[in-house]
């Protein structure tokens, strides 16, 4: 029984890929929660995320607002971008390969 289960985690460790290596990594923050992060990849993946406070509706708080975007490259070799706001209408993504819904 231990030979199988040697066996099965050399295999594993065999078969395993090596990790992809991040090329680029920046996180800057201040005390009030705002925020800007971003990173880049070896597998051509890319990430970029800022967060800024906003006064809300009533004037008497603050939310935070994101926008971002991030790619990567898809099975088929195609890059994949989105870019997105997050805000008090929610999540709003944008990119060539996201139907967009028929206007009433």
């Amino acid at each position: 029984m231990k030979a199988v289960i040697l066996l099965a985690c050399l295999l594993v460790a065999v078969i395993a890929e090596p990790p992809i290596p991040i090329l680029h990594h920046s996180d800057v923050r201040d005390s009030a929660g705002q925020f800007s992060l971003s990173y880049q990849s070896g597998d051509g993946s890319t990430f970029s995320e800022q967060g800024v406070l906003k006064p809300n509706a009533a004037g008497d708080d603050h939310v935070l607002v994101k926008k971002g975007s991030y790619s990567y490259i898809s099975p088929e070799g195609k890059t994949i971008s989105v870019e997105y706001v997050s805000d008090e209408k929610g999540f709003q993504p944008t990119g060539d390969h996201i139907p967009v819904a028929p206007a009433h």
